[in-house]
């Protein structure tokens, strides 16, 4: 849960003036429908950006980024991914996670940052990585580490949201503490 810590010092009544009118407008923000759709959206528009400047060129970068989505609920959002591939290995349930590959990586690499009960990590227990065979060759692989792209989100959701909510609040009701 992120939250806003509003702390008021200040001598002067104009400025006292200024600072109740941004607690009045923002005490309403909750109820208001408007501000929750600008705050979803800074919310995707920055993963979004995130994942499209970490993550590799691959046929899976624009699935994994056109299925981070909202979900609404009563209270509030949440921001995920449910970008799958379908596959026929056993005990995925013929579904692989994107989502929870590009955030905690796969295989050898993978297993330095790994996620409970999303997989197991380099089930063979390679020394030096494993091959398959695509394309007519041999292709070498170690895994690769996660991209943290949701962890770097909410770090840079935690540093912009006083200033999202001081831009919302002064564009629509002329009110900024700063």
């Amino acid at each position: 849960m992120i939250g806003l810590n509003i702390k008021l010092k200040t001598r002067n009544l104009d400025k006292i003036k200024n600072q109740i009118e941004y607690i009045q407008k923002y005490s309403t923000l909750k109820q208001d429908k408007d501000f929750e759709k600008y705050i979803q959206n800074k919310f995707l528009e920055t993963v979004n950006r995130i994942a499209f400047e970490e993550l590799p060129e691959s046929e899976l970068k624009e699935l994994y980024i056109s299925n981070n989505k909202i979900r609404q609920f009563e209270g509030g959002f949440e921001l995920y991914n449910d970008s799958f591939v379908e596959t026929e290995t056993e005990g995925y349930g013929g579904k692989f996670s994107i989502a929870l590959a590009f955030e905690y990586g796969t295989g050898i690499v993978g297993q330095q940052n790994p996620v409970n009960g999303a997989w197991e990590y380099n089930v063979n227990q390679h020394e030096k990585g494993w091959y398959y065979y695509k394309n007519g060759e041999f292709k070498f692989t170690r895994g690769f580490e996660g991209y943290m792209i949701y962890r770097f989100t909410k770090l840079e959701v935690e540093n912009n949201l006083l200033r999202w909510v001081n831009e919302y609040t002064k564009e629509v009701g002329g009110v900024s503490l700063w």
